[in-house]
């Protein structure tokens, strides 16, 4: 059974899907981040549309780095991507064998301490198995 649509819905959907067919290519545009430099070279210039986008309020924009973010990023962007970096040296000297067993009778002390404390004899239960009746409910009264 088809629907038949009255000219002014015809209109209306017509409209609709325009406008949302039209949106859907301006947020696409919108959502590139050319313009700003990266790695101290200069992106391209922002696609024409983003512009239109902006001015529509579709666009959206990168907020401004809290001062802790931009203090923690070096002054000038590194020429590759840092993966793996390794770290410093420790500062304090490997343990020795003598204290490798001292922390190890130490962790073992503690494991045979919570072992203990888990088989525990448990306090027998107050409950009995009988549950009390429920009190009864307050007979409503009437609204007059």
């Amino acid at each position: 059974m088809p629907v038949l649509l009255t000219r002014a819905a015809r209109r209306c959907a017509t409209i609709t899907a325009v406008v949302v067919t039209v949106m859907t290519g301006l947020a696409g545009c919108a959502t590139d981040d050319a313009g700003t430099p990266v790695g101290g070279v200069q992106a391209p210039a922002p696609p024409p549309l983003q512009g239109v986008a902006r001015a529509l309020g579709v666009a959206t924009t990168d907020p401004e780095p809290q001062d802790f973010v931009r203090n923690s990023r070096p002054a000038t962007a590194p020429d590759y991507i840092p993966v793996g970096i390794t770290p410093p040296p420790r500062a304090a000297p490997k343990r020795d064998a003598s204290a490798l067993e001292k922390l190890e009778q130490e962790l073992d002390g503690q494991r045979g301490r919570s072992r203990a404390y888990a088989a525990r004899p448990k306090p027998a239960s107050p409950y009995d198995g009988k549950i009390p009746p429920r009190p009864k409910a307050q007979p409503a009264v009437p609204a007059e």
